[in-house]
């Protein structure tokens, strides 16, 4: 199917989180830079949530999708990353096993637009060759202050060969349940065409909410700085 159909495809969302035995189980990671709405995406998917003011994340945080498609269970086990440069070399690790990365950015920041040629460039080096790439650009509920335009994002999608290109709000939830449910389908059809695919155990259980796993420079726990807006 190519993403037209795909996007097409029906599904539903189930609304337990904390399922264990889906069929199909695929690690999904959102990276750029702070603010550009990262945890905001993952709020809105997990629990239609969005709030105006979010802390900080502090190293990673974790959250889970889950839906059914074709009659099979299909669960999306999403890492939200922190953004800052002190804490790249610790959010690296968590490249390994993803079979998709968000490269996210604020279509009213151009800064973090200009950010994601070097976020792509580090996905590439610490990731699967195959792993799908999406572009997410974030805010863009916010037309008045749009800096970044489609047509430019689309030129930089074809040109570095990402494999979709969406437009997201976090605050209205335009978009956001429809990109991360394309992206499992997505997923799903790649696992049946090669009827092969890198599985990956669930090792962490959670309530159904965001797990904040926040780690320091020195790999210790550390608190959470407020900031207003999304990261």
């Amino acid at each position: 199917m190519d993403l037209t159909e795909l996007q097409n495809q029906e599904y539903e969302v189930i609304a337990d989180k904390t399922l264990s035995n889906q069929d199909h189980l695929f690690k999904l990671i959102i990276i750029g830079d702070t603010g550009v709405g990262k945890s905001c995406l993952l709020s809105r998917v997990m629990d239609n949530d969005f709030k105006e003011e979010h802390n900080v994340t502090i190293g990673v945080e974790f959250g889970s999708f889950v839906i059914k498609i074709d009659g099979k269970i299909v669960k999306l086990q999403i890492w939200d990353t922190a953004g800052q440069e002190s804490f790249r070399s610790i959010t690296r690790i968590f490249y390994r096993g993803a079979h998709c990365v968000f490269l996210t950015y604020d279509v009213t920041r151009d800064d973090t637009f200009l950010d994601v040629i070097d976020w792509l460039k580090e996905a590439k080096q610490h990731s699967n060759p195959d792993i799908l790439l999406y572009l997410i650009g974030n805010q863009a509920d916010l037309e008045d202050d749009r800096q970044v335009t489609k047509d430019r994002a689309i030129e930089f999608q074809k040109k570095n060969k990402i494999d979709a290109f969406f437009e997201t709000s976090a605050k209205t939830g335009n978009n956001v349940e429809e990109v991360f449910a394309l992206a499992a389908k997505q997923l799903y059809a790649i696992h049946k065409r090669d009827s092969k695919g890198e599985t990956i155990e669930d090792p962490i259980k959670s309530d159904g909410g965001p797990t904040k796993l926040n780690v320091n420079e020195h790999n210790e726990t550390d608190g959470k700085k407020k900031k207003k807006g999304c990261c």
